[in-house]
């Protein structure tokens, strides 16, 4: 999660703080138990024709801090940051090859944009034959109504939606881990 669409997600009165405890707590959590930590980014870059692809989002300034994960769930060595062109994380990425190598078909899919991002991930991955989970109460939006659409909408299509703790539970944390 970079520190422009949080800040963004800030002005919009999204609960950021939970957003970024319940991230930090499934990425520890993860490596913990030598699960594999993925993330993608955005890139202030247009396309090479100069078309427009932030549609209604907003665009990513230039500036180096703008593109920084936020400190709280910085990528750790070991991590695979992957650099994303589209709202879903497997478009024009080496996510899919990635999640191949590391022999894994079942992303955990959390961050911001509820309604086009992480809706997007997840139908794109449940089209590419794998089992996406959404973790409820780790994606974000600017609305509380569109965050409830794409979580609605993935549960009845595409993906199993869970909470942080459901899937901390399944990683294997106890409770005297948690926060």
């Amino acid at each position: 999660m970079q520190n422009h669409f949080l800040h963004v997600l800030r002005e919009s009165s999204a609960p950021v703080g939970e957003l970024l405890a319940g991230v930090g707590l499934l990425t520890e959590s993860a490596r913990a138990a030598g699960i594999p930590v993925l993330y993608t980014l955005k890139t202030a870059e247009r396309e090479p024709d100069g078309r427009e692809t932030s549609f209604g989002h907003p665009r990513l300034p230039g500036g180096e801090d703008s593109r920084d994960v936020v400190d709280a769930i910085r990528p750790q060595v070991g991590d695979s940051v992957l650099v994303a062109k589209r709202f879903s994380a497997f478009a024009g990425t080496r996510l899919r090859r990635r999640l191949a190598e590391l022999g894994r078909d079942q992303p955990v899919i959390v961050g911001v944009f509820a309604r086009t991002q992480v809706l997007l991930t997840a139908a794109d991955a449940w089209m590419q034959d794998m089992e996406p989970f959404v973790v409820a109460d780790a994606v974000a939006d600017r609305a509380h109504d569109d965050h409830r659409m794409a979580v609605d909408w993935i549960a009845a299509t595409c993906g199993a939606v869970r909470t942080v703790r459901g899937v901390a539970d399944v990683f294997g944390v106890s409770d005297s881990q948690r926060r």
